[in-house]
């Protein structure tokens, strides 16, 4: 996982937005007008399911997440409208709407 580290006017770490790859970190900061710090990447994530905040591929999986989840190695993929679910019924991809929430 790669991950975008915003602070607070104190410096204290504020909020992380993940990513698959350092490519849709790059391609997101650019969109957001956030400054690209450099590479940040082989990163763990949290103890849940975390999605691309530009992709809304599964980047991190949690303890939640089944084998589908946890095998998927797409990144950067095309956003669509649908997104992608695995045969349990769980995203792979996050549709278009979902993305950034």
């Amino acid at each position: 996982m790669h991950a975008h580290y915003v602070n607070a006017p104190n410096g204290d770490l504020s909020g992380v937005i993940p990513f698959c790859s350092d490519s849709c970190h790059v391609e997101y900061d650019g969109k957001h007008d956030l400054p690209y710090e450099g590479w940040n990447g082989a990163l763990e994530g949290s103890d849940s399911n975390e999605y691309c905040a530009n992709c809304g591929v599964i980047c991190s999986c949690g303890k939640e997440a089944c084998e589908d989840q946890r095998d998927n190695v797409i990144v950067n993929r095309f956003v669509t409208a649908e997104g992608e679910m695995c045969s349990h019924g769980n995203w792979i991809q996050l549709p278009a709407s979902m993305i950034g929430q």
